[in-house]
């Protein structure tokens, strides 16, 4: 059993995540007991954000360090953020994509918020990055993201050990 969850902020309807989580609880109180659906219950409600900034900050970081699709990840940001994506983009042009086997396997968990002002927040994840052979490391990232005209997008982020 894997002991990290990939969180995701992707923009779905909460009503159909629930459901999809409550359909996963049910077959589970079937085949491995009510403990266990329970335990799935609280792991997959741990990552979801009703939060819009913290929303916007997790669809940054599955799009940068999760999926490695620097595009998508260019469309949720701006500022410094979206210059040090561009910069990313720019130092890998012409290189193919590594394939999905040896990519190296990305999973994160929310540490903690900072705020900064009304519009604009930081929130704190723990990467551990997975390699193909095997090994791990583990860094942190810190994403600080800014409201424009109602709209959150990640503004800066940097990584540190």
């Amino acid at each position: 059993m894997r002991l990290w969850k990939r969180c995701s902020a992707r923009a779905e309807p909460a009503a159909r995540a629930l459901a999809a989580k409550a359909a996963i609880a049910r077959r589970l109180a079937r085949g491995a007991g009510v403990a266990a659906a329970a335990a799935v219950a609280l792991w997959a409600a741990g990552c979801t954000s009703d939060d819009p900034a913290r929303a916007a900050a997790e669809r940054f970081v599955d799009h940068y360090y999760v999926e490695i699709d620097l595009p998508k990840a260019r469309e949720q940001a701006v500022g410094l953020a979206r210059e040090k994506v561009e910069r990313s983009m720019k130092l890998l042009e012409g290189m193919e994509p590594a394939e999905e086997a040896v990519r190296p396997r990305v999973h994160y968990r929310f540490l903690e918020q900072q705020d900064s002002s009304r519009d604009r927040r930081g929130f704190l994840y723990e990467l551990t990055i997975t390699f193909d052979g095997g090994e791990q490391a583990q860094r942190r990232a810190l994403v600080t993201v800014r409201e424009d005209g109602g709209v959150w997008h990640a503004a800066n982020f940097q990584e540190f050990e």
